[in-house]
């Protein structure tokens, strides 16, 4: 017991530089004032009959809830400060008003939607085109779940050419907004307009 007290004499010396308040609350415990720094690594701090203080506890415990809470104000704070100094991608090189005539985008809903097996990212979309109903692969399942984007207007490309992905033929493709996070948004009219109406 005597080794272990002077032990934590030494500790409340070699601690004092970091961890000022435990040392201060170790100095109380053992009811002493402060050791110079030349007292360390001495083995007689308390002498013999030493009265010692009122046992207490040196660390709280913190609760795993106290630690998400403040992981959590640490990625809000992040995300701020990113966005704060968040800067756009450069312009891509001109195209002439032929190139963009040549897109055909039109305004369509989401009418099926299903998560692509064996991936993460993938959902299996059908969408009514107003022209037809098409299959389209799009990789926003990170982002949305199926069952929660039925009825959503899109805005999809499609005249671009078919491509099979896993296996499935996506006929087109729908238009996003990507955040400085790489949050994924629909890109949709603001006003409700029939499936089919082009976008100019």
């Amino acid at each position: 017991m005597n080794i272990v007290l002077q032990l934590c004499a030494n500790l409340s010396i070699v601690a004092e530089p970091f961890l000022p308040f435990t040392a201060g609350k170790l100095l109380k415990m053992l009811n002493c004032k402060p050791f110079t720094w030349e007292k360390a690594g001495q083995s007689d701090l308390l002498k013999a009959g030493h009265e010692l203080g009122e046992a207490i506890l040196l660390f709280e415990k913190i609760e795993n809830e106290a630690i998400d809470a403040q992981v959590q104000r640490l990625l809000d704070t992040k995300k701020a400060n990113e966005a704060e100094s968040f800067h756009a991608n450069p312009q891509k090189p001109d195209i002439t008003f032929d190139d963009f005539s040549r897109t055909d985008i039109r305004v369509g809903t989401i009418i099926a939607a299903e998560k692509v097996a064996k991936t993460k990212k993938l959902l299996k979309l059908t969408i009514d085109t107003g022209i037809d109903q098409r299959t389209v692969v799009s990789g926003i399942a990170e982002y949305y779940e199926p069952e929660k984007i039925i009825g959503q207007k899109v805005s999809i490309l499609v005249n671009l050419a078919p491509r099979t992905l896993k296996g499935i033929e996506s006929q087109g493709m729908i238009l996003m907004a990507e955040d400085f996070d790489g949050k994924l948004c629909f890109v949709a009219p603001s006003e409700t307009v029939k499936n089919g109406s082009e976008i100019r």
